[in-house]
């Protein structure tokens, strides 16, 4: 009778254990999960055919995602997908995809649940090994930022399989890369995701921040962005109420890219995709310098990183590494006071200073 007793009363104090049990407390996201230095890689399960061919739809699609942690653990969860993107979902044989994860399942799994929304880059081409060279070019140039700046968005390798839920399409396996969702990048960097900052001027641009940014489009040739209408470009209002941070995302149009379908920019007097115009603001000879001379103390450790990708071609290693060689010579040229080849980026210097109060310039963020 005791035992029996005791046993009953086990069995209720594991249930009320259970029904008032702690959930687990969010220690990261889950793309703090999906990072690792190696390449990341899943299966996509959904609608294939309705994902490529209404790729104009901003309505989700079910699907299945699956996975396997760094320590052999399968992972899957059911989440949403649908194309993203205006352009490349216009001309790309599979469009770029949005991935969108349950809040209520990342918060059981132990993940913060507002950072739910990740992009995936996909390999747009039908044609395994160019699309796979294009996806790791872009990729590339997001990690050369990363070099730079802590100011940019984190992005992780993957190697995708792609089932198509209704078994009318084959496997697809391609290589693509997964974005960090934007709201995280901007807590990282100390602030929030602003939608409404169109049209900011020096006064309230971190300075330093905006020129490192433009200076870098300039260097991997991309002219596929505005600050003044945000294109491409995610705006950062620090909480401590400083200047606004530019980050930049979407290089696929960048001259060290040289996507397939990439246009020139007409409207800026671009020639040719590879041809470099300088698209940032003006400003003091004294930032331009102490940026320009930053980058000259990066060049080995941004060409070693090129150098050290063997995800891509020799060849196209190479092509690289000369494209970033012309930026670092025309750089030298402008530090020894010369004449550069290319004179856009020249011209933005301004000879005489601005009064502090009207350049609004923030302190130092390189390397943050």
């Amino acid at each position: 009778m005791i035992t029996r007793t005791l046993k009953t009363l086990a069995v209720i104090l594991a249930a009320t254990t259970t029904i008032f049990a702690v959930p687990k407390q969010p220690t990261g996201t889950i793309f703090d999960h999906f990072l690792q230095d190696g390449i990341l890689e899943f299966t996509l399960e959904t609608d294939l055919t309705e994902l490529i061919e209404n790729r104009r739809t901003e309505d989700y699609l079910p699907a299945k995602f699956t996975f396997e942690d760094r320590e052999g653990r399968e992972f899957t969860q059911e989440i949403k997908v649908k194309p993203r993107g205006k352009f490349r979902r216009r001309v790309c044989n599979f469009p770029p995809l949005m991935l969108n994860f349950s809040k209520g399942a990342l918060e059981e799994k132990g993940y913060i649940p507002e950072y739910d929304k990740l992009k995936l880059v996909s390999h747009c081409i039908d044609d395994k090994n160019d699309s796979k060279e294009h996806v790791m070019k872009e990729y590339l140039a997001y990690k050369l930022f990363n070099e730079l700046t802590g100011q940019s968005y984190r992005v992780q390798l993957a190697k995708v399989t792609y089932i198509d839920s209704k078994g009318s399409l084959g496997k697809i396996k391609r290589y693509g890369f997964i974005i960090e969702d934007t709201d995280e990048m901007a807590q990282r960097l100390g602030g929030e995701e602003c939608e409404d900052c169109r049209g900011l001027g020096p006064a309230t641009v971190a300075q330093e921040s905006e020129n490192l940014m433009a200076v870098f489009q300039y260097m991997i040739g991309n002219s596929d962005w505005n600050l003044n209408m945000m294109r491409n470009l995610k705006m950062v209002k620090p909480y401590d109420g400083g200047p606004v941070i530019p980050v930049p995302y979407d290089f696929d149009f960048a001259g060290m890219v040289n996507a397939p379908y990439a246009i020139p920019n007409s409207e800026i007097g671009q020639l040719t995709i590879r041809q470099r115009v300088f698209q940032g603001m003006e400003a003091d000879q004294e930032l331009f310098l102490r940026t320009l001379q930053y980058f000259m103390s990066k060049k080995e450790s941004l060409i070693d990183e090129v150098r050290r990708f063997r995800e891509l071609s020799g060849n196209s290693r190479r092509e690289i590494i000369d494209y970033l060689d012309t930026f670092f010579l025309d750089v030298e040229a402008i530090l020894e006071g010369k004449q550069p080849i290319e004179p856009s980026l020249q011209e933005a210097i301004r000879q005489q200073p601005q009064p502090a109060e009207e350049s609004g310039r923030a302190g130092s963020s390189y390397g943050k």
